[in-house]
């Protein structure tokens, strides 16, 4: 029977097994950083508007009526309304600012319309009213015929 000296025990697998266990921990530390920011964890979306509305365009005064059928209240402060010729030109926008408090869905709003230089608005003549809220949400894009 042999005896093992304790000199003789070898002890070269304990770095190894510390060197596999460090890159183990850096790699699951680096998928999962890359995983928060894959998944939008790191940054915030902000959600747009939906809001179901109706408008006419009347010559007579140049000016819209605006209705909300259903959805999300909109900012008054942060929606402008534009009203383009079918070509794509800027035919008139919000005369003033929709004023204050929010457009909920019943409300009705009349809204004054500044022509751009040159431009007019005609009964019978189609146009696109586009409603956006902060800038960047489009909550309307619609064909409208102009009434007279």
């Amino acid at each position: 029977m042999k005896i093992m000296n304790l000199k003789e025990r070898n002890e070269d697998a304990v770095s190894p097994v510390i060197g596999v266990m460090l890159m183990l921990v850096v790699t699951i530390v680096i998928a999962a950083v890359v995983a928060a920011f894959a998944g939008g964890l790191a940054t915030e979306t902000e959600s747009a508007p939906v809001a179901v509305l109706d408008a006419d365009v009347y010559e007579t005064e140049s000016k819209l009526v605006l209705r909300s059928l259903s959805g999300d209240a909109l900012k008054l402060e942060e929606t402008a309304i534009s009203v383009y010729a079918i070509t794509g030109d800027l035919v008139a926008k919000n005369k003033d600012a929709l004023g204050t408090g929010y457009f909920t869905p019943g409300m009705t709003k009349t809204v004054p319309l500044a022509l751009e230089t040159g431009k007019s608005i005609n009964a019978g003549q189609y146009v696109e009213v586009s409603v956006v809220v902060d800038g960047k949400h489009i909550v309307l894009s619609k064909e409208v015929l102009v009434k007279a």
